[in-house]
């Protein structure tokens, strides 16, 4: 009879931390802004670490680690390494960490004219805090699951933590910002004579830059089956100079473009 009335054994929660290495920490906020759905997941889970909100954070090991920003220094690779060590799950969660996002445009520039124009005293650039090539972190280390965006979205964090504890692979929204144009009944701003990248970029912003009739400029990066060399046609077809659309595709995800065949240099 004990036995019946003995409470059952509680399963431990899920250690969770948020990192971040050089970014502008927008995609963090985007997390912590989701405010009473955050509540609800931090019910669930162990958030262990979290620089930015937390006065006192855990080392790992952790179960799920959610990356932002990407590489671009010494300190960024150590510390990516590290978190890649003693984690189960690690997640590039945003654009800086799946493409290199704006912070890549400086592969198409010239070193020196780029940390001349940034730093007055470059005496300091050594050791930990030396430059490296910006690029994501799955150039470095093995990453379990990608969703980028600038930001990315807030029901695509509440979809991965939900896919996570129930014990699913996570599946990011794979269909590019032109099919949630046309659930949103949006007139086409290619048809418009704009220089919209919806047809190649990823989706999951429900088109909120076209909802407004602005063109997309391409925040999520590319679809990887992206047919770039027809949309390019059809932007110059609009009359959008080959100057701009160049500038347009190394803006977010430049070196993804070149890897997907685009010569941007």
């Amino acid at each position: 009879m004990s036995n019946f009335f003995k409470k059952k054994e509680e399963k431990p929660k899920p250690k969770v931390a948020i990192h971040s290495i050089t970014g502008c920490a927008g995609c963090q906020l985007v997390i912590y802004f989701i405010r009473d759905k955050l509540l609800e997941i931090l019910g669930e889970i162990d958030l262990v670490s979290a620089p930015m909100i937390k006065g006192k954070n855990q080392p790992g090991p952790y179960d799920i680690c959610i990356v932002e920003g990407m590489v671009a220094s010494e300190q960024d690779l150590e510390h990516l390494k590290k978190w890649r060590e003693e984690s189960k799950i690690l997640v590039a969660w945003g654009t800086c960490a799946t493409h290199g996002n704006v912070p890549g445009i400086k592969i198409f520039e010239d070193d020196e004219k780029v940390e001349n124009t940034v730093y007055d005293n470059k005496s300091n650039l050594t050791g930990k805090n030396k430059p490296v090539k910006p690029t994501p972190i799955e150039q470095h280390v093995k990453v379990d699951f990608s969703i980028s965006g600038c930001p990315p979205a807030e029901i695509e964090f509440m979809r991965m933590m939900q896919h996570f504890l129930m014990g699913m692979k996570p599946r990011v929204y794979n269909e590019p910002v032109c099919v949630e144009c046309t659930l949103n009944e949006n007139l086409c701003l290619l048809d418009d004579g704009k220089e919209c990248l919806g047809p190649m970029i990823r989706g999951g912003c429900n088109a909120l830059c076209p909802n407004i009739n602005h063109p997309c400029t391409g925040c999520h990066g590319p679809l990887e089956d992206a047919n770039i060399p027809q949309v390019i046609k059809l932007l110059e077809r609009n009359g959008i100079s080959k100057e701009l659309i160049k500038q347009r595709l190394q803006k977010y995800a430049g070196l993804k473009f070149e890897e997907l065949g685009t010569e941007l240099r």
